[in-house]
């Protein structure tokens, strides 16, 4: 009797995985002329500085306020990173956009889905592929944006776990997930009431 359950499970497990993989697809399909987009207005300024590129740079994106042009610390680490990894090149800035928003695609999905809320897919969807999020993706400087979308999604999804089933460690990986984000932007800050809501 347990088997076809388990079937069942599985098959919604493939199809998750399989439109999971599709809407990163056609989100980074969609986002194509965005590869070879230029710098624009302040992604210079945004992109880590010669003077922040040594590790006493990166240890000053954390400690010496003013240090970047707003104190995102972890945005700017990401910057820093990817800096050592493409150097000037942009496509690499723009795929990392690109490829986190379509993860918060994803995660918002996995929401969806455990609220068992109707037209999950759809709004998955949507949210990926609207055109109110080209500013955020396209442009690179948007990091801030992208990033700590993520980790507004996994905190929520994370805490949905806890909320299931009551473990103290899924409550802390929510919290850890909600301060790396706000690390990113401090918008998020009202995901406590949020998650009070849900």
């Amino acid at each position: 009797m347990a088997k076809p359950q388990v079937r069942s499970r599985e098959k919604s497990s493939q199809r998750v995985w399989l439109f999971a993989l599709a809407l990163i697809a056609i989100t980074a399909a969609a986002y194509l002329p965005a590869w070879n987009g230029k710098l624009i207005w302040d992604d210079n300024r945004h992109i880590t500085q010669p003077a922040l590129r040594s590790w006493q740079g990166l240890a000053d994106i954390w400690t010496r306020v003013g240090a970047t042009q707003q104190y995102y610390p972890l945005v700017h680490s990401f910057f820093w990173i990817e800096q050592k990894l493409w150097g000037d090149s942009v496509l690499g800035y723009h795929l990392v956009n690109i490829l986190l928003h379509s993860l918060g695609a994803v995660v918002l999905l996995q929401i969806l889905r455990r609220l068992k809320i109707p037209g999950a897919w759809l709004a998955a969807a949507l949210f990926a592929l609207h055109p109110v999020q080209v500013e955020s993706v396209a442009w690179i400087s948007e990091l801030k944006n992208t990033l700590s979308g993520l980790f507004f999604f996994c905190s929520i999804l994370t805490y949905l776990n806890f909320d299931e089933r009551r473990n103290r460690l899924a409550y802390i990986g929510s919290l850890a997930l909600f301060i790396l984000g706000l690390l990113c932007k401090t918008a998020i800050a009202p995901l406590p009431a949020i998650i009070a809501v849900v």
